[in-house]
């Protein structure tokens, strides 16, 4: 179980909330806690849909390939793959654990969603996702990669407890 769904299912059983199992703990930990979703169209080329968990991947590997050279070259250690909701990319710089996670809309019209968070230890087991100014330092290397790849601003918004899934 990742640490992310551990919280999930613990900050569950303290508020008396339930959820729809690990993947549903995952997600909902993640859109009630990602400080800022950067959003943008772009078609990519797409290998065989059979080498993708779910439709929400399909494409990902090809953001993921575009903003893997940058991180790298800034933060060493880097640790990436896909998952059953996307592709992640995640590092440390310091004692701040930063992440990359890229998310298809629609990948026929190369609709992506990013969310990039960063957490700091909060106990001896947990992380506590918080905004730092690694977080914004990231956030400005992933917003000039992506625009220059895309030809055009993309969207980057903060996202706090209260916002709703888009």
């Amino acid at each position: 179980m990742s640490l992310l769904i551990r919280e999930a299912h613990l900050r569950g059983i303290a508020t008396g909330a339930t959820f729809g199992g690990p993947r549903q703990a995952s997600l909902d930990l993640r859109t009630a806690l990602m400080p800022y979703e950067v959003s943008f169209t772009k078609r990519v080329p797409i290998n065989d849909r059979e080498d993708y968990i779910n439709e929400c991947c399909v494409g990902g590997d090809a953001v993921r390939d575009r903003l893997l050279p940058a991180v790298r070259a800034r933060y060493g250690d880097v640790d990436t793959n896909q998952e059953d909701w996307g592709w992640f990319i995640w590092f440390r710089q310091g004692h701040v654990n930063l992440a990359i996670d890229i998310f298809t809309d629609d990948p026929d019209e190369g609709a992506f969603r990013i969310h990039l968070t960063s957490r700091t230890k909060r106990l001896l087991l947990f992380d506590q996702i918080v905004d730092t100014p690694e977080l914004d330092e990231l956030r400005a290397l992933v917003v000039t990669d992506l625009s220059e790849w895309v030809g055009r601003a993309v969207q980057v918004a903060p996202i706090s407890a209260d916002s709703e899934e888009p």
